[in-house]
């Protein structure tokens, strides 16, 4: 009747000697040893039986193990079928079942199946299929466990909540025995934080002829401990014969006790999840926001909102696509980072935040949300930026400095000139070197010296285009890098017009007054594959023309144009 695996382990009284064996082991082995070739398969899960691998240590003889119950099930007749389903959820609440099924291949032959909770031994129900044997309800018994305690109680009361009668399973409930209940009023009975809500609810109830109303209220215990008790009061004060109110109390512990320990774990998580310095979300799979620390809302400066668009409103326009696809693949099962820009409502500068996406999935694998963190990197950023900048700049005068104006100028020719010589993407440096710097030091010092540099830089920044780069190379020599210029002639051009704007004049500087005065040099070019350095050697060469004639006035060193 299905695939047999076969063990050479007999059966045995007990498994081990000095173990205490429970009646639901007991009843396994009493089964065992009276079905000898009955069939044996394992079963697992929490909310539907499914069947798992046989358990080793179970005490099987000749008995055949099935590794599929379908094999057995599919042979019942259909409407024994709905009985078996229903024992596995007995043997769970009781400790054993057994339910009698007929094969289709003899419908006339009663068999026996019973189900037996071993979950604490085997991690698995056990169970036994006892072919042309009618179920043994004694071994169910003896296996089965303590009954309930009962749930369910029902009380009389007159108009004050007074208990006139009650059942023995509210005295089980409460502990207090019927006499010590009847003739006192319920509200005494009650939790004093809950009496505010028991009495309004009575009082709402007493409005209402022949309605009920329902209430939560801790309930004393005899021994002085508290018991949840669900109360449906039922006005029945209209009867001329009895007027009386019917209570039926449920004890609702085990549920309260439940929802409080969650209550309890979600006041945790939250807790933790305020103290961590990251934002945090989970959203379901149409961007429902299911949670978000306080820190979220911090980061992104963004209204509480119900959807993950709410809270991250605040982002970037430009980083809004970079986003929605992040949420995309994240849904789509695929873990996801993205570096996004945040501009806060309420004002603030702006944040670069990085948000690691990871989807949720369920038992089965399938994609149920997204959980999420929004980290805030702007210091980091501001750092390397800052870093950056501070490599790439001259200490004194703020300009580029010699290593980054070179690389500057060698991307802007590559990129200006990839291969193709085109109108306008021609590139043009001004060489531009201070003339008499030394007597200056010499003479006023270098403090002096250092305030000329500064401000002759100053005057070189204000003089040029917006899109130039003005650089320091060292000592008393600036380069200006300028892009886009169409010739050589204007490339001088441009050099004569930044020698009329930021020299020719006077400074005033501590020790005397000076004449700021230049030898300049130009070179440009719109080859492809010219070299920084090539172009600033020409630059150098036309400077120290510049510097011979003595006129400050702008030179170039021709050469042949492509």
């Amino acid at each position: 009747m299905g695939r047999l695996s076969a063990t050479a382990e007999p059966v045995h009284a007990a498994a081990d000697s000095d173990r205490l064996i429970d009646p639901v082991e007991n009843a396994l082995l009493t089964l065992l040893e009276r079905h000898p070739t009955a069939q044996v398969f394992a079963v697992g899960g929490e909310s539907s039986p499914k069947v798992v691998a046989f358990p080793p240590g179970v005490p099987v003889g000749r008995h055949q193990v099935l590794d599929n119950s379908q094999l057995l099930l599919e042979q019942v007749v259909p409407p024994d079928r709905a009985g078996v389903a229903k024992l596995w959820g007995r043997a769970r609440v009781q400790g054993a079942a057994v339910v009698p099924v007929r094969l289709l291949s003899d419908p006339e032959l009663v068999s026996s199946l019973y189900f037996l909770d071993l979950r604490n031994r085997y991690d698995a129900m056990i169970a036994v299929f006892a072919e042309g044997h009618a179920a043994d309800n004694t071994i169910v018994q003896t296996a089965s466990l303590p009954p309930l305690p009962p749930r369910l109680a029902r009380a009389i009361k007159d108009v004050s909540s007074t208990f006139e009668s009650v059942d023995p399973a509210l005295a089980e409930i409460l502990g207090w025995s019927p006499d010590e209940l009847i003739g006192r009023r319920a509200i005494e009975f009650v939790h004093p934080e809950d009496r505010e809500t028991g009495i309004a609810n009575w009082m709402e109830m007493l409005d209402s002829p022949g309605t009920s109303r329902r209430v939560r209220l801790r309930h004393m215990h005899r021994d002085g401990s508290w018991v949840w008790m669900e109360v449906s009061n039922e006005n029945h004060l209209t009867d001329k014969a009895h007027p009386h109110v019917v209570s039926e109390m449920v004890d609702i512990s085990d549920e309260m006790s439940a929802l409080e320990a969650l209550r309890a774990r979600e006041q945790l998580l939250a807790q933790l999840t305020d103290t961590v310095p990251v934002g945090l979300f989970h959203v379901d799979l149409d961007s429902n926001l299911l949670f978000a620390n306080r820190r979220l809302r911090e980061i992104t400066g963004a209204g509480v909102g119900s959807t993950l668009s709410d809270h991250l409103a605040t982002v970037h326009p430009e980083d809004r696509p970079s986003l929605d696809e992040a949420v995309r693949i994240a849904t789509s099962g695929a873990p996801v980072d993205v570096v996004i820009w945040v501009l806060p409502e309420y004002g603030g500068s702006i944040r670069h935040c990085t948000v690691s996406m990871r989807p949720l999935r369920s038992e089965s694998g399938a994609v149920e949300g997204v959980t999420g963190c929004v980290d805030d990197v702007t210091v980091n950023v501001l750092s390397r930026q800052e870093l950056e900048a501070r490599a790439a700049t001259d200490p004194l005068t703020g300009c580029f400095n010699r290593v980054a104006t070179f690389s500057a100028l060698q991307e802007l020719l590559d990129r200006s000139h990839s291969g193709v010589s085109l109108p306008g993407s021609g590139t043009a440096v001004i060489f531009a070197d201070i003339d008499r710097l030394k007597p200056v030091n010499d003479v006023m010092g270098h403090a002096a010296g250092d305030e000329l540099l500064m401000r002759v830089a100053e005057r070189i920044q204000c003089s040029v285009r917006s899109g130039d780069l003005v650089g320091r190379l060292g000592g008393d020599e600036f380069l200006v890098v300028c892009p886009g210029v169409s010739s050589a002639a204007d490339a001088l051009t441009l050099a004569a017009s930044l020698a009329s704007r930021a020299f020719g004049c006077h400074m005033d500087l501590p020790g005397g007054s000076v004449a700021v005065r230049a030898s300049i040099g130009v070179a440009w070019t719109d080859a492809p594959g010219a070299q920084a350095d090539q172009l600033v050697r020409e630059a150098d060469i036309a400077m120290y023309q510049s510097k011979r004639e003595g006129r400050s006035e702008p030179v170039m060193v021709r050469r042949p144009e492509s």
